[in-house]
């Protein structure tokens, strides 16, 4: 019989929510989210990004990204601007505040990933890494 939770997609699904909850609590009192905060990594990294570029780096809807982004300019940590090739793109870049708190927090990031992989060897992480790139080949 079937055993869904031996099954490796429940497995990752279930770990997957518990670390991105307990980095989100870690962020809220520091003032962002857990989505914000990768959607100002992403602008950091990469520079201004349109919409619907930012959307496939987080691998989230261009609805989702839309609303998101309607939260994160009000609170003045991104600012929207007409492509001027095509009205209907929008860039998104950071603020000068959005840039000093990912810059602030971007550590958290770090903290976090020392923190879920405690007592696990590079070794493992490296396999686990590997078993992760085959499984989103197989989906592809």
């Amino acid at each position: 019989m079937f055993d869904i939770e031996s099954f490796e997609f429940f497995i990752n699904s279930k770990t997957s929510k518990k670390m991105a909850n307990l980095f989100n609590e870690r962020l809220i009192p520091l003032g962002v989210t857990r989505v914000q905060w990768i959607a100002m990594y992403y602008l950091l990294r990469y520079g201004d990004l349109s919409q619907k570029e930012l959307g496939e780096r987080m691998d989230i809807k261009e609805s989702t990204v839309a609303r998101l982004l309607d939260r994160m300019e009000e609170e003045d940590l991104i600012k929207r601007t007409n492509s001027k090739e095509d009205r209907r793109v929008k860039y998104i870049e950071l603020t000068v505040k959005g840039r000093e708190k990912i810059e602030e927090l971007l550590p958290e990031g770090q903290k976090m990933s020392e923190f879920f992989s405690k007592g696990i060897a590079e070794e493992e992480i490296s396999v686990f890494k590997t078993v992760l790139q085959k499984f989103m080949e197989n989906i592809s």
